[in-house]
């Protein structure tokens, strides 16, 4: 059952996640002309909280997986931000490929890939240099039954989230929602330190 919003900061907002079915967290960001959306998640009842904003949307997306784009085909977007994996499946709106900044009213918004394990093709989403949303970019994937993480990649994404400015990481499913960003780092690095030597793969 999706429950209504609640509040990060006075201008941020998310419907948290569901089981069934299953739909990610999405957040909801109050721009002067736009209500902005990270992920756009899968249940309808999320899609009618949309749209009593009133407003018209923009949505940036994670990934492609359906718990956090399956609402598309219930939302009237202006724009859609997606990485080319994502693309993909939507087979429309704007393909990011390299860090992009964009402006609206007090929304400062910074969306880049970032290397993932779970999902080629991932895009996070800083706010204000403050909030980072990073959707399922640091879980693992499943190899033979098996969560895993692959090494290179881990690498790359720590490496990436070292350089964001943002105070918080925020991972979609997770409870708490929003992070400290060390948190988040301490505990790739100590994924990362599992690698046994030789292997391509960290068993999680």
């Amino acid at each position: 059952m999706v429950t209504d919003t609640i509040p990060i900061a006075p201008y941020i907002s998310y419907i948290p996640p569901s089981e069934e079915p299953l739909s990610a967290n999405v957040v909801l960001m109050e721009g002067a002309q736009y209500l902005w959306l990270y992920d756009v998640g899968n249940a309808p009842e999320v899609a009618e909280i949309i749209r009593r904003s009133g407003k018209g949307v923009c949505a940036v997306l994670s990934h492609f997986h359906p718990d956090h784009i399956g609402n598309l085909s219930r939302l009237d977007c202006e724009e859609i931000y997606q990485c080319r994996n994502t693309f993909g499946y939507t087979h429309r709106g704007v393909v990011i490929g390299e860090d992009t900044f964009l402006e609206d009213g007090e929304l400062r918004l910074h969306l880049f890939p970032v290397p993932s394990c779970h999902a080629k093709g991932s895009l996070a989403l800083e706010v204000n240099e403050t909030w980072c949303f990073l959707g399922d970019a640091a879980y693992a994937t499943r190899k033979n039954g098996q969560a895993v993480y692959n090494t290179g990649l881990l690498i790359e994404l720590i490496r990436r989230l070292e350089q964001v400015r943002a105070t918080y990481l925020l991972m979609s499913h997770h409870d708490p929602f929003v992070q400290k960003r060390e948190e988040v780092l301490d505990w790739l690095n100590e994924i990362a330190a599992l690698r046994r030597p030789g292997e391509a793969f960290i068993p999680v």
